[in-house]
């Protein structure tokens, strides 16, 4: 291992143990060299995001296996969350990576095995025998499963994106999040000067908005119960924010109607209840798509003329290898926007946050949480 700085033996870290079992506690750094793979490096974390996805983790899910697998898995104990984050490359297993020492980066935290069908076919995002960061996804037996809710995380060199000066490393860790968000607009088919409705104008919703007028869609329409949501949508342009707290699902559809009166060419559904299923069907406009994003074990019902005029309904899952340096160029252009979500917290404080934010004690006046280091 080449390094280019004094690299610890243990670290701080938060651990899933088991469900809804975080801990703060000191681990050992992780063995890059024993994993096998000559192009692993070691990033010196300097910011990660929370995501809506941790919190599945932390409740006993596995949202990764969910969307890629179709099925549930049940997660192994002393997990290390976190896979959206950005740091410095402070050591790499071969010499040929030695150009990022001391580069700031955002590394993509999934490798693809490159050989299965989906891969071959050019469906990565859907490889079911993806490594990735943040769970336990291929990565065998481990005494802990690497993720960067800790001071050093590990990545691969190949899916390392150097960083412009303009762009923080809290606003860089967001990139998985925005990577996702490109990918989701692309399932949706937005066609530009045709409307597009985001059902959850959370950081998911937010960014899939932003994505939508970057590719043309007008109008942007998000709606929310949070006032904190509504505010940053309006905040970035979004062309209608809606406050539909204490609004029925049948008023919803009747103020969504006087805005776009031919129907949405794309709806995407952040929210993924029988009730978002149902406002998104009554407001999709012939040959428009749906997407739902906030795939659950769950029967849903509709009545199939809902689909006629050929709508249809589909999914999202990760984001394809071309998502990425789309959304790291619109963020570092200004066209992603995401200084407005952030609230900064340490990493001490994980464990008292999932519990509040699983209480609601929060109340979601946090949009977006970020650790940093």
């Amino acid at each position: 291992m080449i390094s280019c700085e004094t690299i610890p033996s243990t670290m701080p870290a938060v651990v899933l143990e088991s469900p809804r079992n975080l801990a703060y506690r000191e681990i050992p750094v992780w063995p890059i060299e024993s994993y096998g793979d000559p192009d692993m490096v070691m990033i010196k974390v300097e910011a990660c995001g929370i995501c809506g996805s941790d919190l599945r983790y932390y409740a006993g899910e596995n949202p990764w296996a969910q969307h890629t697998l179709g099925k549930h898995v049940d997660n192994p104990p002393n997990i290390v969350l976190g896979h959206e984050f950005a740091g410095t490359v402070v050591a790499v297993v071969d010499e040929r990576n030695s150009h990022l020492l001391g580069k700031r980066v955002a590394p993509v935290c999934s490798k693809t095995c490159g050989e299965c069908s989906e891969c071959r076919q050019g469906r990565e995002q859907l490889c079911a025998n993806t490594i990735h960061l943040g769970h336990g996804q291929g990565w065998g037996t481990q005494l802990f499963y690497p993720g960067a809710y800790a001071c050093y995380a590990p990545a691969w060199a190949q899916n390392c994106y150097e960083l412009p000066d303009n762009v923080p490393s809290e606003e860089a860790a967001m990139m998985d999040i925005l990577a996702v968000c490109v990918h989701v607009a692309h399932r949706g088919d937005i066609q530009p000067g045709r409307p597009v409705l985001v059902i959850g104008a959370g950081p998911a919703g937010n960014g899939i908005a932003q994505a939508a007028k970057n590719m043309g869609a007008c109008p942007v329409v998000a709606i929310d119960v949070s006032p904190t949501a509504i505010e940053i949508a309006s905040k970035q342009g979004i062309d209608y924010a809606i406050n539909t707290a204490g609004l029925d699902a049948e008023s919803i559809k009747r103020n969504l109607a006087g805005i776009v009166q031919e129907g949405f060419g794309s709806v995407f559904d952040s929210v993924g209840t029988q009730e978002s299923l149902d406002i998104g069907l009554s407001v999709l406009g012939k040959a428009g798509t749906l997407v739902n994003m906030a795939v659950h074990d769950a029967d849903m019902r509709f009545n199939f003329m809902r689909i006629g005029s050929e709508r249809k309904i589909t999914t999202s899952c990760n984001f394809a290898v071309g998502d990425y340096p789309i959304a790291l160029s619109w963020l570092k252009n200004g066209r992603f926007q995401v200084s407005d979500w952030l609230t900064k917290i340490a990493l001490e404080d994980v464990p008292r946050v999932f519990k509040e934010l699983e209480s609601a004690k929060l109340n979601r006046k946090a949009f977006k949480l970020v650790i940093v280091f």
